[in-house]
């Protein structure tokens, strides 16, 4: 198999534009990421993680609306030949993370690959979600704390979500996407003197999603990958006969969990 074979269109968006239109193209497409373009060229990678950082700048006090793209734009991409195996486009992302652009020549993009591809295109089968799930070490917050510490640990950490714990219990997951809207709308609508002291205000409870999709250990991983792929749902939290956090699956922790030449 090779990289053509499961490659996506990406969605676009110029340098140029503001990163609320971004966003609602990112809500449009169910999508956290965008491919940036400048005179037709790709010029780096829009994130849901690159918005959360910039819309939570201090700095930042002008309205999402009229901040362009530009301003949020990473570089956490590495171009591959149409003909690249499946194999090393796995061990490329382990290694450098990001995305996969595909090109003939470096310039003209003609597909992506994002860990959606990766982890819809290989075969689980015969594994159970212990054996794909991150279990150590899992980073939670509480439903009460603030919304700015979720984008510090996201970005300290490099996650683009964080169960959400009440009393020892899962009760919702909080992500890159829903501190970056929350940002964007708390920009747009809060006063740039009031803004130092309201962001404090902003709990995880707020923004959070509740009742997410949850799995056992014993699970087939095929069915949670499935389930991830067709929904676009980031993380699986696990969850064991006593309803506790046992570990969490992400695409992340999928890609690791594939096999690799070395």
């Amino acid at each position: 198999m090779q990289v053509k074979d499961i490659m996506a269109v990406p969605p676009t968006i110029d340098k140029s534009a503001k990163i609320s239109n971004a966003l609602s193209i990112m809500e449009k497409k169910n999508t956290r990421r965008l491919l940036v373009t400048h005179s037709g060229e790709a010029a780096g990678v829009l994130t849901m993680r690159g918005l959360a950082k910039e819309l939570g700048t201090k700095k930042r006090t002008k309205p999402a609306s009229s901040l362009p793209v530009v301003t949020a734009v990473t570089k956490n991409f590495t171009f591959v030949k149409p003909g690249t195996k499946f194999a090393v486009a796995v061990k490329i992302l382990k290694e450098k993370g990001g995305v996969l652009f595909v090109s003939e020549n470096e310039k003209d993009v003609i597909g992506w690959i994002t860990p959606n591809e990766i982890i819809g295109a290989h075969d689980f089968t015969g594994q159970q979600a212990k054996d794909v799930m991150f279990q150590k070490t899992i980073i939670t917050i509480n439903s009460s704390e603030r919304l700015v510490h979720a984008r510090h640990l996201m970005l300290e950490n490099n996650i683009g979500r964080i169960p959400v714990m009440e009393e020892g219990k899962l009760v919702g997951v909080v992500s890159e996407r829903d501190i970056a809207v929350a940002l964007q709308e708390f920009k747009d609508h809060v006063p740039d003197k009031y803004q130092e002291n309201q962001i404090k205000n902003l709990l995880i409870a707020d923004v959070m999603s509740r009742s997410p999709t949850t799995a056992k250990p014993s699970s087939p991983a095929e069915d949670i990958v499935k389930s991830m792929v067709q929904k676009n749902v980031g993380i699986v939290p696990i969850l064991d006969d006593d309803g506790k956090l046992a570990g969490i699956i992400t695409r992340r922790s999928l890609i690791l969990a594939i096999p690799t030449l070395d």
